[in-house]
């Protein structure tokens, strides 16, 4: 493997990683909000989108964070080759 092969992989690796770790504190953040409100995150952020539960800061808040693990499985995928085709 050419060096500048090796870097590139090396990088995408870091990346990848440091993906995942924001990943799980993030899913760890939507689990308190699923226990603290007993309802699952999909639930909750279809609910939100449709105005069912109005603008509270801690929904606001579990909005965003669904968000951002949505962003980052998009991205996780482009990086491991797999197309993210979610929307």
């Amino acid at each position: 493997m050419a060096e500048g092969s090796e870097e590139g992989l090396d990088k995408r690796i870091a990346q990848v990683t440091l993906l995942t770790e924001q990943k799980t504190r993030l899913q760890t953040q939507l689990t308190e909000f699923e226990q603290q409100y007993n309802l699952a995150s999909d639930e909750f952020y279809t609910r939100f989108e449709r105005g069912e539960l109005g603008d509270a800061t801690d929904f606001v808040e579990w909005s965003a964070t669904y968000e951002m693990i949505q962003n980052l499985e998009d991205r996780l995928a482009v990086l491991s080759g797999e197309k993210a085709d979610k929307q």
